[in-house]
């Protein structure tokens, strides 16, 4: 009898001859492996003693898998299993996640060699699957199946006709589901998240695009969230054109990424992540589910996850004033108004890139056959390299960051030698954070690629250094794509002309990071604040122009997520470096505390005339709240909190023109706050009285 286990804290993984079962105090997930392919068997919630899955025969399965296979794929996957072993072992993602048990199973096929990999966490309700296949030198893979071509009044009978990564047979007849959307490629963008509900049925099928589904029980009150790790639909590789599919009660994750071209090019490949979580009761449990989950693949660290991070670029210069006495002048500036970080942008290296000022620039890929120095420190800016710069951050305590292109030529092939540059830089002059830009994928090679260069990196750096993943443009991992080893540059934002017209408004980057933060961690989010009286003739008469807000309000706003001064330190007059350098003194002391919390969005979605805000839960008694006042006359406002219902609040006010002490939440969580004026925002510290 074939069998096996291993564990890690609660953690377990347990072959007994034809199943495989892989859990922790907190769920369990069940397969049957006496087939070629695995089978889903149950998915429980033991704090619940719930069970998901059915095993039952049932109708509103898919066509083309004979069984409930656990994933499937027409092209290279049968069920001439030859071979199945598990390993399982410790692991925390080079330091970047939660120590968990990872656990692979390997099978043996007739054309490739399956590695399904699944990562466990302590007491979590968390698994998170991968599928990496690995065909063989003298397979021969068949083509795909051509998908039966269908009238047009029978499109909505369409269902998955290749293959999918992971199943999820549902046992409850009564269930809603919501979705969840997010769109990068910000350049362009600026309505981020999208949702859409319903209930199942068993006759419907539909193609979900989204990287969350939140799925309820109605009678019972439980509740699963499944996550597919990657793109946007902005980013969709090959024929990809949805995240999950819904059959009848029975919902998949799709979209491998690659196919049996791509296969037979690159030899090796993975899938996506399929993630799945178990809660119970409200939005707010479901919610809290979510964010353990963020916290389980990326530990909250303040060096890497709370920073004030100064960036030129926003002031629209390009790379025409770089040199050794700017970025001197620069952070003396910087000093004054708190920055944290100093990020020099393009046109620190000797290359030159289609941004540049100068003309003929590469962009994107082809770097080095562009200039074989590409990525030396440019000697015409600085004859006496970066040194000077970095000792003046170092004397003031100022970490520095670089902006990087990673060369995306051919799937990103170049990949060992960018992450060499970056461990020398590093190590050179101490650089902390690189920005990484002008990505884009072709295929899943290059994605997977490029995740081996951050990996490398991290691993020559002993961890030090972290990554901002620039998700304004170009095909690349969007919001749930392999990106836990670093931050987000969220959008690219003027108040000078882009294309014809600003679009810098803080309204709009307020609401960003408000829709963002129910679903994603803004700890993780780089949030911009201009300078808000460079260009003021461009937004004549328009009360909700950057000037009118303010350069304190324009800084509050971002205070729930990463500020990013996106701007020329040396461009700020007098009043607006001393605003920031004691609002920055300030905030500093406790954003920290603030980022590490859940933090959730309160009061109406930011339109530029509202009241609206932000929660950070601490723990069940204490946190912090951002009250955040548009253009707006009213001076009083109810807003509903989390996880506060029936709770009086003591209120301690840190930055603003907050004046109240203490506030009654009552039995529907509301509490009123006020604020007079327009634009104007309190910072408060709570706890329960």
């Amino acid at each position: 009898m074939n069998t096996y286990e291993n564990r890690f804290e609660d953690c377990y993984v347990l072959l007994d001859g034809s199943e495989l079962k892989i859990g922790n105090h907190s769920l369990e997930r069940v397969w049957d492996i006496s087939n070629g392919i695995p089978t889903v068997v149950s998915l429980k919630n033991k704090a619940a003693n719930k069970e998901w899955f059915t095993t039952d025969e049932t109708h509103d399965w898919l066509a083309a898998a004979n069984r409930k296979y656990a994933f499937f794929h027409s092209s290279f996957i049968s069920e001439d299993k030859v071979s199945l072993t598990v390993e399982a072992a410790p692991d925390d993602d080079f330091g970047v996640a939660k120590k968990h048990l990872r656990v692979q199973v390997s099978i043996g096929y007739k054309n490739c060699t399956v590695q399904w990999t699944h990562l466990i966490y302590p007491v979590s309700p968390i698994i998170r699957s991968f599928i990496r296949v690995t065909v063989k030198e003298d397979a021969v893979l068949s083509e795909r199946a051509a998908a039966e071509e269908l009238p047009a009044d029978k499109k909505h009978f369409r269902e998955i006709s290749d293959g999918y990564q992971d199943s999820y047979p549902l046992e409850p007849k009564h269930c809603g589901w919501k979705s969840v959307r997010f769109v990068d490629v910000t350049d362009d963008f600026d309505n981020l998240v999208h949702t859409e509900h319903g209930l199942f049925h068993r006759r419907e099928r539909r193609f979900v695009k989204g990287n969350l589904i939140f799925v309820q029980d109605h009678l019972s009150k439980e509740g699963l969230t499944l996550i597919k790790e990657g793109p946007t639909p902005l980013g969709y590789l090959r024929d990809a054109d949805s995240d999950f599919f819904i059959k009848g009660v029975n919902v998949f994750t799709t979209g491998w990424g690659f196919d049996r071209n791509d296969l037979i090019k690159h030899k090796t490949l993975t899938t996506y992540g399929s993630t799945v979580m178990l809660w119970s009761g409200s939005e707010e449990n479901a919610l809290s589910v979510l964010n353990e989950y963020h916290n389980a693949i990326h530990i909250f660290n303040p060096e890497k996850d709370a920073f004030i991070m100064s960036n030129t670029w926003g002031d629209q210069s390009s790379d025409g004033r770089l040199s050794e006495a700017f970025l001197l002048a620069e952070l003396e500036v910087a000093k004054q108004t708190g920055i944290t970080f100093y990020q020099i942008d393009d046109g620190w290296q000797n290359g030159t890139t289609a941004n540049s000022v100068l003309p003929g620039g590469a962009w994107g890929m082809g770097y080095y056959k562009h200039n074989p120095d590409f990525w030396k420190v440019n000697d015409r800016r600085f004859p006496n390299g970066l040194e000077p710069i970095i000792a003046s951050a170092k004397e003031k305590g100022i970490k520095m960051g670089l902006w990087f292109s990673p060369d995306s030529i051919n799937d990103f092939e170049n990949w060992e030698k960018d992450s060499r540059v970056l461990i020398d830089l590093h190590h050179k002059y101490d650089i902390a954070a690189f920005k990484m830009d002008g990505i884009e994928f072709t295929s899943k090679a290059g994605e997977e690629n490029l995740t081996r260069l951050l990996q490398t990196v991290l691993e020559g750096t002993d961890g030090k250094v972290f990554f901002n993943m620039d998700v304004t443009a170009g095909i690349r991992s969007g919001y749930y794509g392999q990106l836990q080893y670093g931050s987000l540059f969220l959008e690219n934002r003027f108040t000078g002309k882009f294309g014809e017209w600003p679009n810098y408004f803080p309204h709009c980057t307020l609401r960003n990071i408000w829709m963002l933060s129910r679903y994603y961690p803004s700890c993780r989010l780089q949030a911009e604040f201009l300078n808000v009286h460079r260009n003021i003739e461009l937004y004549q008469g328009d009360p909700l122009a950057p000037s009118a807000c303010g350069m304190e309000y324009a800084f509050a706003i971002t205070m729930f997520a990463n500020p990013l001064a996106w701007m020329e330190q040396t461009g700020l007059d007098e009043a607006s470096i001393a605003i920031l350098g004691r609002m920055i003194l300030r905030y500093r002391e406790v954003q920290s505390d603030i980022l590490a919390g859940h933090v959730l969005p309160i009061g109406d979605e930011p339109n530029g005339t509202v009241w609206t805000g932000f929660q950070s839960i601490r723990s069940v008694d204490t946190g912090y709240l951002l009250v955040i006042k548009e253009y707006n006359t009213d001076r009083e406002q109810k807003y509903q909190l989390w996880n506060l219902r029936d709770k009086t609040l003591q209120l301690e006010c840190i930055l603003g023109s907050g004046r109240q002490e203490q506030i009654k939440v009552d039995h529907e969580g509301f509490a009123a706050f006020q604020l007079d004026g327009q634009f104007k925002y309190a910072l408060y510290k709570y706890s329960l009285v």
